[in-house]
């Protein structure tokens, strides 16, 4: 699953004319955040149906398979990468034979787990998803490279940093973040509440 991102916060107060690219900036920002929450939702939805109505994969790539001593983890199952790897590999020769079998059925399975993402969207959803993602990484870099000269041309900057750049160092739990990175998110907090 996707990493989940904090819900966008209140929108501050707009900078100065002296931060007129800071203001431009960050409706693009906030833009950005809401196409983001879209793309995220949309990718989610087609990941759970993708997971929940894919067919499993036949028995024979399972841990039930001839094969299943040779999985990576009990959950795991065969696919045709995996079972070419095995074929090239001379300490498995005496397993060639069932994993030739198992190749032509995980090539077919494959093959219609290819089918059922693109009939639900699956990678246009998860194109749309990344792509969102850089938008927003792209905005909220260059949103810190201007020079803020207001305040509230500040709290736009910290804004960005507590929604998107380092949203961890709110977390609850401490392992998130050290005492450097608790007190900066502090100061960002400051910084935004001095703004409203």
């Amino acid at each position: 699953m996707p990493q989940q991102r904090s819900p966008p916060a209140a929108p501050l107060a707009q900078p100065t004319q002296a931060d007129g690219e800071l203001t431009a900036l960050g409706t693009k920002f906030e833009q950005a955040l809401a196409a983001h929450a879209a793309a995220q939702s949309h990718f989610n939805a087609c990941e759970n149906r993708f997971l929940t109505e894919c067919p499993d994969p036949p028995l024979v790539l399972t841990d039930a398979s001839p094969l299943a001593r040779w999985l990576d983890q009990g959950w795991w199952y065969w696919r045709s990468r995996d079972l070419r790897a095995l074929l090239r590999d001379g300490e498995h020769e005496a397993d060639w034979p069932p994993a030739q079998g198992a190749l032509r059925i995980a090539l077919a399975y494959e093959a219609r787990e290819r089918r059922f993402a693109r009939r639900i969207g699956l990678r246009t959803a998860e194109r749309a998803y990344h792509a969102a993602i850089d938008a927003v990484d792209d905005l909220s870099c260059d949103m810190l490279r201007v020079d803020a000269r207001s305040s509230a041309g500040l709290a736009v900057q910290a804004r960005a940093v507590k929604t998107w750049g380092k949203p961890e160092w709110w977390s609850e739990d401490e392992s998130h973040a050290d005492a450097c990175e608790r007190f900066a998110a502090r100061v960002i907090d400051r910084v935004i509440a001095a703004a409203l």
